[in-house]
């Protein structure tokens, strides 16, 4: 994908990258964004996050649970002829998955925004806005 492509140009002329956007909504971190693309219709565990990228179990780990914990990703339980020790866990997610929490949230993103400016304007010049 070309740098043109894989940016967004806003009215301001400013041009926002999926980076951007995922840090801005969500506090993302570029591993957290690394992870998910990883995780794009790929099944991979931990272990395997942690060997591809080269970091801590305990960096992927943390990671994984933020995805998970805002919907991002799916986690499923391996089922092992060994049921001795930790369950082992695949996680991956989709596209359809990632495109819905996003409109989802950016489209919450956009009240909330709507709704300070409206308290801003109001508390500045005492002037009340309707929302149409």
């Amino acid at each position: 994908m070309s740098r043109a492509e894989s940016e967004l140009k806003l009215p301001s002329g400013k041009e926002l990258t999926l980076y951007d956007l995922v840090k801005f909504c969500y506090n993302f971190s570029e591993t957290d964004l690394e992870i998910l693309f990883r995780l794009l219709n790929k099944k991979m565990t931990l272990e395997d996050l942690s060997k591809e990228l080269g970091l801590s179990k305990a960096t992927v780990s943390r990671c994984l649970n933020n995805l998970l914990g805002l919907g991002f990703i799916v986690r499923t339980r391996e089922i092992s002829s060994k049921s001795i020790g930790r369950p082992k866990y695949t996680y991956y997610t989709t596209k359809e998955l990632i495109e819905s929490r996003l409109s989802k949230d950016i489209e919450k993103c956009a009240e909330a925004i709507k709704e300070f400016i409206n308290i801003v304007i109001e508390k500045r010049t005492g002037l009340q806005i309707q929302n149409p």
